[in-house]
């Protein structure tokens, strides 16, 4: 009985220890795609199909965390075997008025689809308290996931006001080498 005891302790200590050394977004270095890659997750559902999550990347620095609490990519593949790529973007703000991003534009002036999901007042994310969080889904084709791979992704999203994103092309390959 002490040894079922004991081996049972000794797992949970390793399995919690393993935990707690796991990386997450604010330990990795953003600059190196297999750092990256460690923290994409991919997932079957029987309706959306396979899904692959890239990690949140406005926890990569402290200046992203004062405006943006996500911001990451998906890729999915539905039963039907179409390709879907989307970026996630949820800002916050303490402004006076909405920001109602209603566009996502490209360095190169290409114009991506943008949508609204949620518009939500008064919200506290990691213990601080914002008037506006505006939660942002952007539509990519292949392509601009390709053009991720060399230069990133310069995207100005812009409404009431105009706010850029620099994504890097680590990122981008990490969620390639993943796939």
């Amino acid at each position: 009985m002490k040894l079922i005891a004991s081996t049972l302790t000794a797992l949970i200590l390793l399995t919690m220890s393993a935990w707690a050394e796991a990386p997450n977004e604010t330990t990795i270095d953003w600059k190196l795609a297999e750092e990256v890659k460690s923290l994409v997750e991919l997932k079957l559902d029987p309706e959306l199909g396979e899904v692959t999550y890239g990690p949140n990347f406005a926890l990569s620095n402290n200046l992203l965390m004062e405006k943006y609490s996500e911001i990451y990519l998906t890729r999915r593949i539905d039963p039907k075997n179409e390709e879907f790529y989307t970026l996630f973007v949820t800002a916050h703000d303490n402004d006076q008025d909405w920001h109602s991003y209603d566009t996502a534009t490209k360095k190169d002036g290409e114009k991506l689809g943008i949508k609204t999901i949620a518009k939500n007042e008064n919200v506290s994310v990691n213990n601080v308290d914002y008037k506006h969080e505006e939660q942002l889904q952007i539509s990519m084709t292949f392509i601009d996931f390709a053009d991720g791979f060399d230069f990133g992704l310069e995207l100005t999203i812009s409404g009431n006001q105009a706010d850029k994103l620099m994504i890097p092309a680590t990122y981008f390959r990490a969620m390639l080498q993943s796939m």
